[in-house]
């Protein structure tokens, strides 16, 4: 508690609250500190995080720049017909010709005619038209016979009431319904004895010309519906469904193709119901319905002379049958047939081949000219990938410069952090350094032509990583190999530390990890052994345990390493490191982005520092600021009981006066 405050000359017209106000801002100086170091940690968090930002996007494209393909990716270009290419890391550059005489076929099955025959009796809007017939008027007329207008009310006529009136109009025209090659009454037949039919004209309200398929239909004095005009609903459920002989049996039946079960029935499914289930199961076939023939049509999607297996269920499903698809005569697929660059035919069982690692897809027959097929090297995705890292680069470095700024104007958010700052310094000394153990012959950036500019270049003009193209398309020339191991090439080793106390005697294997970093192993002598892995990249240690026996071995505890244990087990400890055995300088930064961007990694746990610090301060601001307002509530109680006590003073004062006024007055 501050010493009180003491007033003299103290009257009831003193501003008790201007007084509080003056003392709360006095007391308040500590909480404007307390904001600006809340404000101050809340900026450098965040500068953290647009940090770790900015490495994340780095991270993203150091990986796509070490892996092992980022610039050995290879282009073909085909010229000719017949055929397409797709190169892949491993194809052989150069180019050779493709001759197609032949492209691979899988094998179909198609079934038999679906729909009933038409019925011509019944009312035309209960008849299975394919297409339903629209009430209105449609004309015909001949060349010598005249011109008449038929009308149509499928609510209340049938085929048959419109043949007749068709052979009652007077122009000569006679028609008749025929039957269709499945030899089913399904064909609308008009005859002329007065020339030409022509049928239709603009002024036609009903459909039934194209209803009926014969607005498309060719001829002259004879035109006939090219399609059948009765279709079962493809739509509509199967039991539902006019089917030639009746539809599927009812109930949950199955039947399989090449093996695979589908499942069906008749009052639920539909017949583009079961269509879709065969095309999304793994039966290896699709299914269509062909509304030319209406017949289903199965197709086998492997190529070649493969057979398609063809079951009912054997429980009272026909479908199959029902559809004609189990007695159908399948046409076996054939095999493909090729020459390259003018050598045998070759056959395969696939459109897809692989020519010197490039893969080819027949398309069609060659026709006598053979395509030709160029392989060379990708060299625009590559530069890109350089190009993306080397930008994500120099941002990284702008954002760590800006953020750690010194100046007397108060510099950058992070300018006294001397981490952040050294972390520029890290960064270019690892892309100038050479690659550990390269087996190639360049084992630096710069020799491939990344770098910081040539030697002696101007003060200044060295702060960001610059990239030459042509340079790099120079050793991609010469050396495409090495130019990926300086980005790419890894293997990490996993070495016993001498000096062991526990019952591991040794070590062998490739190591199977992905990091940098050392095994703490600690040995009870009762066989059970512990591993603790910690990454040198600062990310969070893991745990694995396992066992081992006297003269036994290990090889679950550490990936791709067995450990081998001493005649004798002995509690202790070991430690095993693992290093790089060969590092490209791509896979060398990219560690070191990860200790520091990746989830949990350096940035989040000093940003988590910052969430501590920020919210010990917001404790010390919500304890002061509570102190404070207890303090002037004090004052405002004493402010008051000294303004009571002042009242009863000048009230006790007042009666003095009084009593002193009426004694003088009794003296008179």
């Amino acid at each position: 508690m501050a010493d009180p405050v003491r007033l003299s000359n103290f009257f009831s017209s003193f501003d008790t609250e201007s007084v509080i106000t003056q003392l709360t801002a006095a007391r308040s100086t500590v909480l404007t500190r307390l904001n600006t170091q809340i404000t101050s940690a809340t900026q450098q968090k965040n500068a953290l995080a647009d940090l770790q930002t900015k490495f994340s996007a780095l991270l993203l494209r150091t990986k796509m720049l070490a892996d092992v393909t980022s610039v050995s990716g290879k282009t073909a270009t085909v010229t000719g017909a017949g055929v397409t290419a797709a190169a892949a890391p491993g194809s052989t550059t150069g180019s050779f010709t493709v001759n197609v005489t032949s492209v691979a076929s899988g094998t179909t099955a198609t079934g038999g005619a679906l729909s009933a025959a038409l019925n011509s009796s019944s009312l035309m809007n209960a008849a299975s038209f394919a297409t339903p017939v629209t009430a209105g008027t449609f004309t015909m007329r001949t060349a010598t016979g005249g011109t008449a207008t038929i009308t149509v009310d499928p609510a209340t006529q049938t085929l048959d009431d419109i043949v007749t009136a068709i052979n009652g109009s007077g122009i000569g025209v006679t028609a008749t319904i025929e039957n269709d090659a499945n030899g089913r009454a399904n064909l609308l037949r008009l005859t002329s004895t007065q020339g030409a039919i022509t049928l239709g004209t603009g002024g036609d309200t009903s459909n039934f010309l194209a209803a009926t398929n014969l607005l498309a239909s060719s001829g002259t004095t004879t035109r006939e519906s090219t399609l059948g005009i009765a279709r079962l609903s493809t739509s509509a459920k199967m039991d539902a469904a006019t089917w030639e002989g009746g539809a599927p049996a009812g109930g949950d039946h199955f039947f399989k193709i090449n093996g695979v079960q589908i499942n069906y029935n008749a009052a639920t499914d539909s017949l583009n119901d079961v269509i879709s289930r065969i095309n999304s199961s793994t039966a290896g076939v699709t299914a269509r319905y062909d509304t030319q023939t209406d017949t289903i049509r199965l197709q086998q999607t492997k190529t070649g002379s493969l057979a398609i297996a063809l079951e009912e269920d054997g429980a009272g499903g026909d479908f199959l049958s029902k559809t004609g698809l189990l007695a159908a005569s399948q046409s076996l697929g054939s095999n493909a047939a090729y020459s390259i660059d003018g050598g045998a035919t070759q056959y395969a069982s696939s459109n897809t081949v692989s020519v010197n690692g490039t893969s080819v897809t027949f398309t069609a027959v060659s026709g006598g000219t053979p395509a030709t097929v160029t392989v060379g090297s990708d060299t625009t995705t590559a530069t890109s990938a350089i190009t993306n890292f080397v930008a994500e680069f120099n941002g990284v470095l702008n954002a760590i410069r800006t953020a750690t700024k010194a100046s007397k104007d108060g510099g950058g958010v992070l300018s006294g952090d001397t981490s952040v700052r050294v972390l520029e310094t890290n960064l270019r000394s690892m892309v100038t350094s050479t690659g550990i153990n390269l087996s190639g012959r360049y084992w630096t950036l710069s020799e491939i032509g990344v770098s910081f500019g040539a030697v002696g270049s101007a003060v200044g003009a060295t702060n960001e990583l610059k990239f030459d193209a042509v340079k790099f398309k120079d050793a991609m020339a010469a050396d495409p190999a090495s130019v990926q191991g300086v980005l790419s090439e890894f293997k990490l080793a996993a070495t016993l530390t001498p000096g062991g106390t526990g019952s591991i005697a040794s070590i062998a294997g490739t190591y199977g990890g992905s990091k940098e970093g050392s095994y703490a192993i600690t040995d009870d002598g009762a066989g059970n052994l512990t591993a603790t892995f910690t990454p040198r990249d600062g990310t969070a240690a893991t745990t694995t345990t396992g066992t081992i026996t006297a003269g036994g071995t290990n090889s679950t505890l550490i990936p791709g390493v067995t450990i081998t244990a001493a005649g004798a087990l002995a509690a202790g400890s070991h430690t095993i490191e693992v290093a790089p055995e060969r590092s490209s300088v791509i896979k060398r930064v990219q560690s070191f982005v990860e200790g520091l961007a990746a989830a949990g990694g350096v940035f989040q746990q000093r940003q988590s520092t910052y969430d501590k610090r920020i919210k010990d301060i917001e404790t010390r601001f919500d304890r002061v600021s509570a102190s404070i307002e207890a303090e002037m509530d004090l004052l405002r109680k004493k402010f008051a009981a000294m303004e009571q006590a002042q009242a009863r003073a000048q009230t006790i004062l007042q009666s003095i006066s009084n009593a002193a006024t009426q004694l003088s007055n009794s003296k008179e």
